[in-house]
């Protein structure tokens, strides 16, 4: 390799703000699948696991690598043991958003903002008023259809399959991981993001 030689580009980076509960991984899960499917990178803080970097570093430096980012806050409402109420999401959209438009040369960046119902975030959110949040209602199948709409529609991609086909594709993914976490000596409930996100892009290859 030539030493000025420029290394190859892979596929382009899609930040994931979303939380990290075990009653949102099938959402979670759905998403990853989606933005996959359609020939895009997911990325988000569960990328690296470096103890010697600050959370926020971390999610700084995601947010300046990724031109896409998916943004669910349905997870914004009161913690009932803590009483308190969740900011991490809002606050990392806030950040997104911040790069957006402080800085020229990300100016093309955009995102997908998500909730469980499409008007709820005016409640305690309502600086965001005027911005379009597609309702998932709790459900991977709605996930998968508004990530696949977005990001097809904001890529500019012409050769994207559809919604359904992509939901299709997700259920028999699921079927079959439980089979293939056996032969990869994994436990599903076990996966780490690195490790779904490789087996998700394997069965993808072998089954476009």
């Amino acid at each position: 390799m030539a030493e000025h030689q420029k290394k190859p580009v892979g596929p382009p980076a899609v930040f994931i703000n979303c939380p990290f509960d075990p009653s949102y991984r099938k959402i979670f899960d759905a998403i990853v699948f989606a933005v996959c499917a359609l020939g895009f990178e997911p990325r988000c803080a569960l990328d690296r696991d470096d103890g010697t970097e600050e959370r926020l570093t971390k999610i700084l430096q995601l947010i300046e690598k990724c031109r896409f980012g998916i943004h669910d806050l349905s997870y914004m409402q009161v913690d009932p043991g803590t009483r308190l109420p969740r900011h991490n999401m809002p606050f990392e959209l806030g950040l997104f958003l911040g790069c957006k438009f402080a800085r020229r040369k990300h100016s093309n960046k955009s995102c997908l903002i998500l909730d469980r119902e499409q008007w709820r975030y005016r409640k305690s959110l309502s600086d965001l008023s005027g911005r379009d949040v597609r309702a998932h209602k709790g459900g991977p199948t709605l996930a998968i259809s508004a990530v696949r709409d977005w990001l097809v529609t904001e890529s500019g991609r012409t050769d994207a399959p559809g919604g359904t086909f992509i939901v299709q594709q997700y259920r028999r993914f699921r079927r079959q991981l439980p089979v293939l976490c056996v032969k990869a000596k994994r436990n599903v409930a076990e996966l780490s993001f690195s490790d779904y996100r490789a087996m998700v892009s394997a069965w993808l290859r072998m089954n476009a």
